[in-house]
């Protein structure tokens, strides 16, 4: 089976200390990460127009549902929505426990769902499934074509 030795994460989230805690909580696992952190969906977006013209796209998009500008679930939309962004996974990750706002998400094109830990252990052990998952399980788009068998 192919293994993705590293990742490249885009995660949008208006909160600073959830950005340093989901930061520190990725990094402890020691593994090669690329995470860039955006404040707003527009900058995620933007960030995004930009790595494509770099030919960069992440693995993974962690995308917050409640930001100031575009939520997240205006974000959700417009990236399932372009053909350029079809293909990036979409994990949401917020606090959210809402059943509207997590039918409405998956209904959008979301690959999952993670209300946020409400301990740094707890978000330590999500952070290691998705390494794990998007790492060891999972074949992203491209993977098999870059890389031999």
């Amino acid at each position: 089976m192919f293994h993705k030795l590293s990742l490249r994460i885009f995660i949008a989230d208006d909160d600073a200390d959830d950005r340093l805690l989901i930061r520190d909580a990725f990094l402890e696992h020691g593994k090669s990460l690329e995470l860039s952190f955006f404040a707003t969906g527009d900058e995620l977006l933007h960030g995004l127009q930009s790595a494509r013209t770099r030919r960069a796209l992440p693995d993974m998009i962690l995308l917050d549902l409640n930001m100031p500008g575009k939520n997240g679930r205006e974000v959700l939309s417009e990236l399932k929505g372009a053909g350029g962004y079809r293909r990036v996974p979409v994990i949401m990750l917020t606090t959210s426990r809402n059943e509207e706002d997590i039918g409405a998400c998956y209904d959008l094109g979301a690959c999952s769902y993670i209300v946020k830990p409400g301990s740094y252990e707890a978000l330590l052990e999500v952070t290691r499934s998705l390494i794990n998952y998007w790492t060891q399980t999972s074949v992203l788009p491209g993977q098999m074509t870059s890389h031999a068998r």
